[in-house]
């Protein structure tokens, strides 16, 4: 029995993830200055960033993270996700998220948010090329992770530099940028 063309298709990019992924690690933070020796500009160490080496655009509005093995939904705003909305909202509405044939789409952890981050760039600090900024990168994007610290907030990533801070949960608003896939 043949597979359809589109499930033959994503066969190919999940194999090519698994391959990849068991090489990939962290991405590289994008240092090439040398600012003393055996920083990380003297190593450069972690997975590539930039294009094609660690992205595949799946032409169904998700993009692949080879370092990571993520989904991720290229441009929130096609999937109505274009407004800023509070935490427990965010996650619902991620929870609820019926987009390009998935139905398993969530809030991404910090961890999982920061990957996307290429400290090379700014305004906005990831790859435009593959995650289509929202018109305002001073208002962060939330993730799932409370902060231990302090439980009314979430941590939360400014899109503008990548720079990690918090938010109240019941009374600020941030975007969000749903993910799928990882390990439990």
């Amino acid at each position: 029995m043949q597979l359809h063309l589109k499930h033959r298709k994503a066969s190919r990019i999940l194999k090519r993830v698994y391959e990849i992924n068991s090489n990939g690690g962290l991405p590289k933070t994008g240092q090439s200055m040398i600012y003393q020796p055996g920083d990380d500009g003297s190593y450069q160490m972690g997975y590539p960033l930039g294009g094609g080496e660690r992205f595949i655009d799946n032409a169904d509005g998700t993009v692949v993270d080879l370092a990571t093995g993520l989904m991720w939904i290229k441009d929130p705003v096609q999937a109505g996700l274009g407004s800023p909305m509070y935490w427990y909202d965010a996650i619902n509405a991620c929870e609820n998220l019926d987009f390009a044939g998935h139905d398993d789409w969530r809030l991404p952890n910090i961890n999982e948010l920061m990957s996307i981050v290429d400290h090379s760039r700014y305004n906005p600090a990831f790859d435009t090329l593959f995650f289509t900024p929202l018109p305002d990168t001073w208002t962060p994007y939330w993730s799932s992770t409370t902060n231990a610290s302090w439980p009314d907030g979430a941590w939360a990533m400014y899109p503008y530099d990548g720079y990690k801070t918090t938010w109240g949960k019941p009374w600020d608003m941030c975007y969000v940028r749903p993910v799928r896939g990882g390990q439990a």
